[in-house]
């Protein structure tokens, strides 16, 4: 899909119009949930339970199953859902396709290992409905293990509604599932960038936030799953690519003084979250690789110097490096539930097929 494409109020289409007159009982527009998944047999079964067991009806769950080799189709096949299978083509190119072939005047993507509550669509609906100013509707979630068992909240700040400015700084929204898109609005940013490997949410946000408010409610309605294959836990890939989408905003904000110091603080927001992650890998990496180091110390240096010095430290006394998780083991500065201050700036990517990840 092309990018760049400007977005403008008369990209409301008619359910959205008919949105504002309020639901009708008997006329309630369709939702469309779309699950791109690649080998996600472990947890799809949830993913889509969670989809059909909205409160809010009617709703079209559409399987994108980007070339997988598990038993993903058959466990898809099993459920009342629109189920497509396609060669490998990554993250992006999955949901981009997922709209594609939607009919729903709204639309929630869904990860193949995340949840959602059963009050997701009908709660993002309630704002839509009231606010048809906005493009799209945010909740909050929380954080859930690979068994399915409550971690941790959010911490999330509660705000009505957020704006460019404030996605400068950091991506408040965080996690994609918690967001309820107008269908026309998302169509009309050009949909997801096929060319980012992560932060393709981000880059999104942004794109449609310098044209619309967005709007925000307290609810929580997704549920984020972690475990070891999140691709956050990429540290190298992850600090090079979210400072590559935030740099394609200067464009917009050098003429604006409140959009420049947003802007710069993202910068640095980004440099110190990712660049400690990468300090932490670093330091209890064993070396093997002595390009792969050599290059991931390059981008240190040239993205978070101080990093190096917290990379030494942390190889010096490495019990620096781990604090206790919740039952009383030790976890990895990099691989820990973000805290309180640092999630408002994280952006944590979920598993992704080969296509992506390289």
């Amino acid at each position: 899909m092309p990018l760049g494409k400007p977005i403008m109020s008369a990209v409301l289409n008619t359910s959205d119009a008919q949105a504002r007159r309020g639901l009708d009982v008997d006329q309630h527009p369709l939702v469309s949930v779309i699950i791109p998944c690649y080998n996600g047999e472990t947890y799809l079964e949830e993913t889509i339970e969670s989809a059909l067991a909205q409160s809010y009806q009617p709703v079209e769950v559409i399987v994108v199953d980007d070339g997988s080799t598990d038993g993903s189709r058959e466990i898809a096949q099993r459920f009342p859902v629109r189920y497509m299978h396609q060669q490998n083509q990554g993250l992006t190119k999955s949901r981009n396709r997922g709209v594609r072939e939607s009919r729903g005047s709204y639309v929630v993507f869904l990860d193949a290992d995340d949840r959602l509550r059963r009050n997701a669509i009908e709660a993002g609906m309630r704002i839509l409905t009231e606010r048809p100013e906005c493009a799209m509707a945010v909740g909050d979630h929380v954080f859930i293990s690979a068994d399915g068992s409550y971690l941790d909240d959010s911490h999330k700040h509660a705000v009505l509604q957020i704006d460019y400015e404030a996605l400068l700084k950091s991506n408040y929204i965080e996690m994609i599932s918690s967001v309820l898109f107008r269908r026309s609005v998302l169509e009309g940013a050009g949909g997801f960038d096929t060319g980012l490997r992560v932060a393709e949410d981000y880059d999104l946000y942004l794109r449609i936030a310098r044209n619309y408010p967005i709007g925000c409610h307290s609810a929580v309605i997704a549920e984020y799953r972690m475990h070891h294959s999140n691709t956050s836990h990429n540290s190298e890939l992850m600090l090079s690519m979210t400072l590559q989408v935030l740099r394609r905003q200067a464009l917009y904000v050098r003429r604006n003084p409140r959009r420049l110091f947003a802007f710069l603080e993202g910068l640095r927001g980004w440099r110190k979250q990712y660049g400690r992650q990468l300090a932490s890998e670093l330091a209890r990496s064993s070396f093997w690789e002595v390009d792969r180091l050599r290059r991931k110390l390059l981008l240190l240096l040239n993205c978070y110097p101080q990093g190096l010095m917290l990379f030494l430290l942390l190889r010096a006394i490495p019990s620096l490096n781990k604090r206790p998780a919740v039952n009383g083991s030790h976890i990895p500065m990099d691989q820990q539930l973000p805290s309180q201050g640092v999630l408002a700036r994280s952006n944590a990517a979920k598993t992704q097929s080969p296509v992506q990840t390289g």
